[in-house]
């Protein structure tokens, strides 16, 4: 059999996407049939080294190099399928909701969520409508539908009308590197270089307004009074990019009227390769999220055994388990006293530590990819 698999997120590892393509292939690598021939399609080439019955093809548009939304609806939507077609396939892999479609070629397409359809406000101009609306038909017409959640399988049949029996969830894994032990060398390296010293509470994962950073800065300041935690800061992971679009919270402004200057620390980007030492060493990893379709950064922190406190919406219950703490994200008092009971209480830490790591192990890539070949 012939597979394809739209690789293309490989060059851009520190994204969602890119981590959830790096999984699927590399796992691919570790475990395929040397009955079949396996297709790579990038937009960049990557270096990787590939077994014999695996081919890649690099390619872009000839008169659009700049990578935006009007390549990546001509590459998804055009190039991509004559290439496929090109080669044959039997079969083709969409890591990505996206405007692929394939005529005459069985197609799986994974589907991360649905957000722009609970959230609209996302699509703030017409490329982006145009490409949702675009990724939505294509969705419909793939023979198989896959995500990462039981909550994204229900909103996926409940806003596009796919039925339930088409679609099959599947649980992404994370990197061997979030299971590494602390290295107290490279991990003190690490920190130093993000300017993080002492103890922290940690999050990660974007500073859009779904994401509830003004939730979390006023739980963390109601903590601050209430547990006497003067020696606790805030570490935000990721860059403010508010200047650019009015979905993103203006974290410094809201860090200064809540007069958290010296309290909260917004490290800019981090590498991948850098997380799994800024998880390992802080006192609680948090995530106010209002809505996830899966939470990768839940399972990356359970797995480096950060005591972890997430909200209690979404798909967020599916991937924490047993293993972490809940609240409300639309309750800060209540955000504050579940951070507060972590904190303070260092059997529960060790607790949700142990457990946490124990819950992460059962995330497997191989798992993951055995939904896509059957």
């Amino acid at each position: 059999m012939k597979i394809g698999i739209n690789a293309s997120f490989l060059r851009k590892p520190d994204t969602g996407i890119g981590q959830v393509t790096r999984g699927l292939v590399s796992e691919l690598l570790k475990s395929h049939s040397e009955k079949n021939e396996y297709f790579l399609y990038l937009e960049k080439d990557i270096v990787l080294e590939l077994p014999k019955n695996f081919r890649k093809r690099v390619f872009l548009p000839k008169l659009w190099k700049r990578d935006d939304l009007i390549r990546k609806i001509w590459w998804e939507k055009f190039l991509l399928p004559r290439k496929a077609r090109k080669d044959k396939c039997d079969l083709f892999i969409s890591p990505y909701q996206s405007p692929t479609f394939l005529n005459g070629t069985k197609h799986t397409m994974l589907v991360h969520d649905m957000i722009p359809k609970i959230f609209p406000e996302y699509l703030d101009n017409w490329r982006k409508k145009f490409y949702y609306y675009l990724s939505c038909q294509a969705i419909k017409k793939a023979d198989k539908v896959i995500t990462i959640s039981k909550w994204s399988k229900k909103d996926i049949h409940k806003y596009l009308k796919v039925p339930a029996d088409m679609i099959e969830v599947a649980y992404p894994g994370i990197g061997k590197e979030f299971f590494a032990e602390i290295n107290w060398d490279e991990d003190n390296k690490i920190l130093e270089k993000y300017d993080i010293f002492g103890r922290y509470i940690f999050y990660i994962g974007g500073f859009d307004f779904r994401k509830n950073i003004s939730g979390l800065l006023e739980a963390y300041k109601l903590m601050i009074l209430e547990d006497n935690a003067e020696d606790i800061n805030l570490v935000l992971g990721g860059e403010d990019k508010s200047k650019y679009s009015l979905l993103f919270t203006d974290i410094k402004e809201e860090i200064e009227e809540l007069k958290l200057e010296n309290r909260v620390k917004i490290t800019g980007f981090i590498g991948q390769k850098d997380l799994p030492a800024i998880y390992r060493h802080a006192e609680l990893f948090v995530l106010p999220s209002l809505y996830e379709g899966f939470g990768l950064m839940v399972l990356e922190a359970m797995a480096c055994g950060t005591p972890t406190a997430v909200s209690k919406s979404s798909s967020l219950p599916e991937v924490g388990g047993d293993a972490v703490l809940y609240f409300n994200p639309h309750d800060t008092e209540e955000m504050a006293r579940v951070m507060g009971k972590v904190l303070r209480n260092d059997k529960l830490k060790k607790r949700l530590s142990e457990k946490g790591k124990e819950r992460a192990k059962k995330f497997e890539w191989k798992d993951f990819v055995k939904a896509f070949i059957k």
